[in-house]
């Protein structure tokens, strides 16, 4: 490629950046609308849960219940899962700086690996607390307890609601309605077991059913610290094919060819996308850079494009 090439294409190049830039301010507002009703939503469940764990660890020690008060520091370290996960929000709705110039949504990543690994520490308290108990059986200590793990059905019931909707968008929040479907399974295993042992005097039931509840938590947490662990590697996220993104580039009027094509998650909501088009003119840049951000937006949930232009060049068999 010539001098003037060159010089040309790293001006196209340029009005990519300043395009994708300006476009990517369009969705600035919506992101920041998301992120503030997560917000809430996360002080609300922490709030609840809280409450309750602080009421459940009374009532332990007013009625003298070892299960009561280990299954209150149980929900206060799932609160600090959701308190992670608030921290992530918070970091992600900073604005990019000189120093961090994709911002610090990032963090949500980490934050989730981080939660994962909380989970699997809690599911195996559980199993290992549930095997003594098997060797062991202890007597349930009246209803009292399966009243109040009602209550906790409830709380987390309601907590898990509040994460429904963001459990498949974004992995943090999927981390924070694991912790409370895991606290809400806990209760309620401990409401079927608490009865079942009164109606037939089976102890070993309620450590049974803790040991399967701790199987459920890891088969579910397992796959947060995978998908987390791959997003943290730059993996392209698993809701978007490389192939389409390929060929609907590569079917672009005027491009012949594609490559460097990288796509990669900025955080547990947002993916970004760089890729260097060769085309048959660079006349053609314009019009190709005014349509590729909304497109793989729209299509992909891509929402910060980078592209570099190029021209074929016989010399420059590379371009």
């Amino acid at each position: 490629m010539d001098r003037h090439s060159h010089s040309k294409n790293e001006h196209m190049e340029g009005n990519a950046s300043s395009h994708h830039h300006h476009s990517g301010h369009g969705s600035h507002s919506h992101d920041h609308e998301i992120k503030d009703t997560t917000s809430f939503r996360l002080w609300l469940g922490i709030i609840l849960n809280v409450l309750f764990a602080g009421a459940e660890a009374f009532a332990g020690f007013w009625t003298d219940s070892l299960a009561l008060l280990a299954d209150a520091g149980h929900n206060f370290s799932d609160v600090m899962g959701l308190v992670l996960a608030l921290i992530a929000v918070h970091l992600g709705r900073q604005a990019a700086t000189d120093r961090f110039t994709y911002g610090k949504g990032r963090a949500s990543i980490q934050i989730s690996l981080l939660n994962s690994v909380i989970l699997l520490g809690a599911a195996g308290a559980i199993a290992m607390e549930a095997i003594d108990r098997l060797r062991e059986p202890a007597q349930v200590p009246g209803m009292t307890i399966v009243y109040i793990a009602a209550i906790g059905v409830l709380i987390n019931g309601i907590s898990t609601a509040l994460y429904w909707q963001d459990r498949k968008d974004d992995l943090n929040m999927r981390g924070a309605f694991l912790h409370m479907a895991a606290d809400a399974l806990v209760s309620l295993s401990v409401v079927v077991g608490g009865l079942a042992m009164q109606w037939t005097g089976a102890f070993w039931i309620d450590p049974a059913l803790s040991i399967i509840v701790a199987g459920v938590i890891v088969w579910s947490t397992v796959q947060l610290l995978w998908n987390a662990l791959k997003l943290s590697l730059d993996a392209v996220p698993d809701d978007i094919d490389t192939s389409r993104v390929r060929e609907y580039l590569q079917e672009l009027p005027g491009v012949q060819d594609v490559h460097d094509l990288h796509i990669w998650a900025m955080s547990t909501r947002k993916s970004a996308l760089s890729a260097h088009l060769v085309v048959d003119s660079l006349q053609r840049s314009p019009e190709l850079l005014s349509g590729i951000k909304s497109d793989v937006e729209g299509r992909f949930g891509i929402s910060h494009p980078t592209i570099q232009i190029e021209e074929k060049k016989e010399n420059c068999p590379d371009c």
